[in-house]
């Protein structure tokens, strides 16, 4: 009888979890409106420059540049914040955002979090998100340096037991 009542239960459970509806593409874009996801996106890419002028250094630790070697440097860092902006514009990734959203949450669950973020609690956080965003990719970009250091030591080591390996064929 405990395994009737058992598989009853997990049945109606799947059921429920089946059932749950999917939210609209209309109330998942206010729930990205709501979160200022278009306005993080754009403070993201201020911080791109930042990034790559200190991954740049990193890389080159110890290493003297020349004038021109700098302006090559410099163009591709250009080019890579260039490539950036025009492949992570809102437009291309909204309605990747919506299809992600609409396939994790129910329509249940996405009216739920649009409460909280019209509620003073969920505005004052969305206004706090740019600094939260900025002090974390500090915090990261702390961790990157020395992991840097060491994925270049490691690419050094690699490069060195590849040409012994050529040097004993």
């Amino acid at each position: 009888m405990k395994l009737w009542s058992n598989l009853l239960f997990i049945s109606l459970l799947a059921c429920g979890t089946a059932h749950a509806e999917k939210p609209t593409d209309a109330s998942v874009r206010e729930l990205l409106i709501l979160t200022n996801s278009q306005q993080i996106l754009k403070s993201t890419e201020t911080q791109v420059d930042g990034i790559m002028k200190n991954m740049m250094k990193t890389a080159l630790k110890d290493q003297a540049i020349s004038e021109d070697q700098q302006k090559i440097l410099d163009k591709f860092r250009d080019k890579v914040i260039g490539i950036h902006k025009a492949e992570m514009t809102w437009e291309k990734l909204e309605p990747i955002f919506i299809e992600i959203y609409a396939n994790s949450l129910s329509q249940d669950e996405v009216d739920g979090i649009a409460t909280f973020y019209r509620s003073p609690a969920g505005k004052a956080y969305v206004g706090k998100i740019p600094v939260i965003v900025q002090q974390s990719l500090g915090a990261m970009q702390k961790m990157i340096t020395p992991m840097m250091d060491k994925i270049i030591e490691a690419s050094k080591k690699m490069t060195e037991e590849l040409r012994e390996l050529d040097q004993k064929k």
